[in-house]
């Protein structure tokens, strides 16, 4: 059966991401489902000590469960509003903790840092329009996932949800679900 990580950056159990997420997992009942509610983890932040160049792993044991679920997902499903044109504090925290797989690939050679490749989607949903901060937002994980074996496949992107006048939009979703799964 295949894995999938769901990492859900937004605060709100009941937010327009949350719904997404719901919407999302309609179409992988066949997968298992793992989420991750980053405000509910509260992750510390890399503090560059350097453990990881000559370890593997992180001196921060707070994660440890959520990068060996990392690791065995076959999909990887971000989650996120924008907050001061960026991700939420608590998921860039966890993105800031990639540098275990950085170290790993650059400081000690292990190429890929992961073994397993797995397909990555992102969902975005501001306030407002920002689609400038949504595609930067996705730029960073792509980038990210080129040393994470990962291959950043499917966006989808709401913008004006402060109005309640956006709408899910079914045809992008279903392209999202179909990017991931090709």
């Amino acid at each position: 059966m295949e894995k999938m990580l769901i990492i859900n950056g937004s605060p709100r159990d009941n937010g327009v991401s949350a719904e997404l997420i719901n919407q999302v997992k309609k179409y992988f009942i066949d997968c298992e489902i793992k989420q991750y509610d980053t405000y509910k983890m509260a992750p510390a932040p890399c503090t560059d000590c350097r453990y990881c160049e000559y370890h593997n792993g992180c001196s921060n044991k707070d994660l440890d469960f959520f990068f060996y679920d990392f690791e065995q997902a076959d999909y990887i499903l971000f989650f996120s509003p924008i907050y001061n044109n960026f991700f939420p504090a608590p998921l860039k925290a966890i993105i800031d903790r990639f540098q275990r797989y950085y170290s790993a690939r650059f400081k000690r050679g292990a190429n890929p840092p992961i073994e397993k490749h797995r397909k990555v989607g992102v969902v975005i949903v501001s306030g407002s329009n920002a689609r400038q901060c949504a595609d930067y937002m996705n730029a960073t994980l792509k980038q990210a996932f080129t040393v994470l074996n990962g291959d950043v496949c499917a966006r989808y992107y709401i913008p004006d949800t402060d109005s309640g006048a956006y709408t899910f939009n079914l045809v992008e979703l279903e392209k999202f679900v179909h990017q991931l799964k090709r």
